[in-house]
């Protein structure tokens, strides 16, 4: 089987002649193998190390907005600060300036790691100046979907065309320190439902780009799904509404994915019934024993993850083995299971370690 037919037989719930491998792979480990960025970089990557090319950043949906001149985002660097770049991000509206500040670049093996340290919304009073940004933006919002066929022909049949989308309520944490948000939620729910509204036709717009495009696969990041954040009460009406009316959006002959990280195990009968091809990560760090929850859901959605990354990053090439053993004897009888990091993989990861992941499951996962 090539890359595509194996993790397309695992969505479908099927045994491929081996067990998939494909890392959650992205910029930061992409620099470390090839010296580059970018979706091409991180597919060169996965060459390197002989695994399936799935979920790659930066390739759609591609969605933007012609704002009206009176609405102005402007990005500028500060300066240095104990070796981090910090950069200032401001939104100008009619309605008032949001400004936020990130850093970047301090940890020198790992030169993509970011941190905000000042979010957009800093006060309830800021909701209502984005709420009239997004009412603009939603206004004047278009898509482009020219990457996806770009990367179809440079993956060819090494893996599959995936596009990365966040769900409203993710979308809508990131403008806003975390415990915030999070008291927002009880304290203002009108406030944030009408919030989640318009930043639900952004969602909209990114689900028919990805229904227009070439792109296979839609991994619909759902992170807030959690009870290591949220109450399962909560994420019931706050999230498992919208990851419904995605699959069902989804064009027939596509899959759709679940990115979750996290506690997740109370929820996951409610996201299984949403009836998505896969759910990820299943996070080590997180309450899913892979074994139980193949059990009890395999039959119904292909498992992607619990491989621990600490494992690549720190381990040796024997216990690289070993994760993946358990992995395997945890999950891949019947199928539909491929191995992938729970979240992304770190920076300094070992080539060696991945490597070594990818040889057993040719080996020791055949069907």
């Amino acid at each position: 089987m090539t890359h595509r037919e194996r993790l397309e037989t695992a969505l479908n719930l099927g045994q491929p002649d081996h067990v998939p491998v494909s890392w959650e792979l992205v910029d930061r480990c992409a620099l470390a193998l090839t010296g580059r960025t970018g979706w091409r970089a991180q597919c060169d990557a996965h060459r390197m190390i002989g695994s399936s090319i799935f979920n790659l950043q930066g390739v759609g949906p591609q969605i933007s907005s012609r704002l009206p001149a009176e609405y102005r985002e402007e990005s500028r660097k500060v300066g240095i600060e104990d070796g981090w770049r910090v950069d200032e991000y401001r939104l100008t509206t009619p309605k008032g300036t949001l400004t936020s500040v990130s850093k970047t670049g301090g940890i020198k093996h790992d030169p993509l790691i970011s941190k905000n340290t000042e979010r957009l919304i800093k006060t309830r009073d800021d909701w209502e100046v984005y709420a009239g940004y997004l009412d603009a933006w939603n206004a004047h919002a278009e898509f482009e979907v020219g990457e996806a066929a770009a990367a179809r022909d440079y993956i060819g049949d090494d893996g599959l065309v995936g596009f990365w989308l966040a769900d409203a309520l993710y979308s809508l944490s990131s403008v806003r320190k975390e415990s915030e948000f999070i008291l927002d939620l009880l304290d203002i729910p009108e406030v944030i439902d009408e919030l989640l509204r318009q930043v639900h036709q952004r969602v909209d717009l990114a689900i028919r780009a990805f229904n227009e495009s070439v792109a296979d696969v839609l991994v619909y990041d759902i992170c807030w799904a959690s009870t290591s954040l949220i109450n399962p009460e909560l994420c019931e009406r706050l999230v498992v509404p919208e990851a419904k009316w995605a699959v069902e959006s989804i064009k027939p002959g596509k899959y759709i994915v679940f990115f979750t990280s996290g506690r997740i195990r109370d929820v996951l009968p409610s996201l299984v019934a949403c009836k998505p091809h896969g759910i990820q990560h299943l996070d080590v760090l997180g309450d899913c024993d892979l074994a139980e929850v193949k059990q009890s859901f395999g039959k119904d959605v292909c498992l992607i993850g619990n491989y621990s990354p600490v494992v690549l990053a720190h381990g040796t090439v024997e216990e690289a083995r070993v994760e993946a053993r358990r992995c395997i004897r945890a999950a891949a009888e019947g199928g539909a299971y491929f191995i992938s990091t729970s979240d992304e993989v770190p920076g300094d990861a070992k080539l060696d370690n991945m490597r070594a992941v990818v040889e057993v499951a040719e080996t020791e996962g055949r069907y």
